[in-house]
C-alpha cells in the first residue's frame, strides 16, 4: 500500500508540473484547488490511498476540459499558420515574377536608348561641329533663289531631324528610368514577401509544437486519471470498511450523548434549539454539506453527518452556544473531538481539532474558544467537521446556524 501512495504522490506532482504547458491562469489554478478541496471533504472517511486517488481524479477532471480545449485551439492555429505561410509563398512567387518582368522591361528600354543614341550619333556630331551654320552660309552665298529655297528646305529638315532625335533619346531614357524604378520596387516587394513567407512558416512550426505539447498534456492527464481509478477501485472494499467503521463510531457516540442527556436530566444552560440561534463555530468557508451524497468514485450513496468548514490549521473554534462539555478527547475517525450539551437534548460536536482547550464537565459560554482547527482522524486537510445532534441523532446543522454562515 505504501508503494501505491508513492505512485499517487508522483502522479499529483506530474499533474502540477504539467500545468504551465497548458497556459492556465491563476483563476483556473484556484478552481483546481477548490475542486480538490471539495473532493477531499467528500472522502474524509476513506483510506489514505483512496483519498490520494480522489485528489488525482479531482485535478484531472478539472484540468482535462481546458487541456482538450488547448489542443483544439493549437490545431486551429496550426491550420491558420500553414494557410498564412502558403499565401505568403504565393505572394513571394508573384513578386519574383513581377521582378523578372520589370528587369526584362528595363533591359529592353536600355537597349532602345543605346539604339537611339547610335542611330543619331552622326547627326549629333555634325550639329556639334556647326554644320547648320555652314549650310546657312552656303545658301546665302549661292545667289540662286531656287538653290536658296532648296537649301533652306534641307536646313529645316536637318533641324527637324535633330529635334526628333533628341526627343526620341529623351523618351527612351525616361522609359528606361521608369523600368529601372519598377524593377527596384518589384525586388523590394519580392524580398518582403519572401521574408513574410519565412516568418509564417516559422509560426506554423511553432504552432505545431504547441499542439503536440497540448496533446501530450492531455495524454498525461488521461494516464493519471486511469491510474488513480485503478488504485481507487482496488481499495473499494477497504474504503467501504472505513466508512462502516465511522458510522459505527457515530452510533456509539450517539449512545454516549444520549446517556449524558439522561444523566443531566435533559437540562442545561443552552438557549438554542434550532431556528438559526447558534453562532458559526469557525471563520471559514463551507466545503461540504450534511446529508446523503453519491460517492465521487464508486457511485455508492454515503451519509455525511455534519457540515464541514474549511479553515487554516490553528484557526479558533468557538462554541456554537453555551453549555456543558460532555466529550473532550480522541474519537477514532473524528480525531480530536469536543461535544457540548446545550440542553433540551441538543448537542454540538467539533471534530478533527489540532488541540482541545476545554475539559469534560466544564461549562462554556456562547462563542467561547474551545479548540483549534486541525486534520486529525479521518481527515484529508485542515477543516472543522461540525455536527448538531438531537438526542444523539445527527440533524442538519444549517437549520441552527445563521443563513449567511458569517461570524
Amino acid at each position: 500500500m505504501r508503494r501505491i501512495g508513492w505512485l499517487l504522490a508522483a502522479l499529483l506532482l506530474a499533474g502540477t508540473a504539467s500545468s504551465p504547458a497548458l497556459g492556465v491562469t491563476q483563476s483556473e489554478l484556484d478552481a483546481v484547488e477548490r475542486e480538490k478541496a471539495e473532493m477531499a471533504a467528500e472522502l474524509e472517511n476513506a483510506s489514505e490511498e483512496v483519498r490520494a486517488a480522489g485528489q488525482v481524479l479531482a485535478e484531472t477532471a478539472s484540468r482535462l476540459p481546458g487541456a482538450e480545449h488547448a489542443v483544439d485551439v493549437a490545431e486551429g492555429r496550426v491550420a491558420a499558420a500553414e494557410a498564412e505561410a502558403a499565401q505568403a509563398q504565393r505572394e513571394a512567387d508573384a513578386a519574383r515574377e513581377a521582378l523578372a518582368a520589370a528587369e526584362a522591361e528595363y533591359e529592353a528600354a536600355a537597349e532602345a536608348v543605346e539604339a537611339a543614341r547610335e542611330a543619331r550619333a552622326s547627326l549629333f556630331a555634325a550639329t556639334a561641329r556647326g554644320v547648320e551654320l555652314l549650310t546657312v552660309d552656303a545658301i546665302i552665298a549661292s545667289g540662286d533663289p531656287q538653290t536658296a529655297v532648296d537649301g533652306m528646305t534641307y536646313l529645316e529638315f536637318m533641324m527637324e531631324g535633330k529635334n526628333l532625335a533628341v526627343e526620341e533619346v529623351t523618351l527612351a531614357r525616361r522609359e528606361a528610368s521608369n523600368a529601372e524604378n519598377a524593377a527596384s520596387v518589384a525586388e523590394a516587394e519580392a524580398e518582403a514577401a519572401e521574408a513574410a513567407a519565412e516568418e509564417a512558416l516559422a509560426a506554423a512550426e511553432t504552432r505545431f509544437a504547441e499542439a503536440q505539447a497540448a496533446k501530450l498534456a492531455v495524454e498525461e492527464l488521461v494516464d493519471q486519471r486511469e491510474a488513480a481509478l485503478a488504485v481507487a477501485e482496488d481499495a473499494e472494499d477497504e474504503a467501504q470498511a472505513a466508512y462502516d467503521e465511522l458510522e459505527a463510531e457515530s452510533a456509539r457516540l450517539a449512545d454516549a450523548l444520549r446517556q449524558a442527556d439522561d444523566d443531566a436530566g435533559s437540562s442545561g444552560g443552552g438557549s438554542s434549539s434550532g431556528g438559526g440561534g447558534f453562532v458559526v463555530p469557525v471563520d471559514g468557508w463551507k466545503s461540504s454539506d450534511y446529508g446523503w451524497r453519491r460517492h465521487p468514485i464508486y457511485g455508492t450513496n454515503r451519509f455525511h453527518g455534519g457540515t464541514d468548514f474549511a479553515a487554516g490549521t490553528g484557526a479558533a473554534i468557538h462554541a456554537a452556544d453555551s453549555g456543558k462539555v460532555v466529550y473532550a478527547g480522541w474519537n477514532a475517525g473524528y480525531g480530536q473531538l469536543t461535544c457540548i450539551s446545550h440542553g433540551g437534548g441538543v448537542t454540538t460536536c467539533y471534530a478533527h481539532q489540532s488541540s482541545i482547550r476545554v475539559s469534560h464537565g466544564e461549562h462554556v459560554d456562547r462563542d467561547e474558544t474551545i479548540g483549534a482547527v486541525g486534520s486529525t482522524g479521518a481527515s484529508t486537510g485542515p477543516h472543522l467537521h461540525f455536527e448538531v445532534r438531537v438526542h444523539g441523532e445527527r440533524v442538519d446543522p444549517l437549520g441552527y446556524l445563521p443563513s449567511c454562515l458569517c461570524r
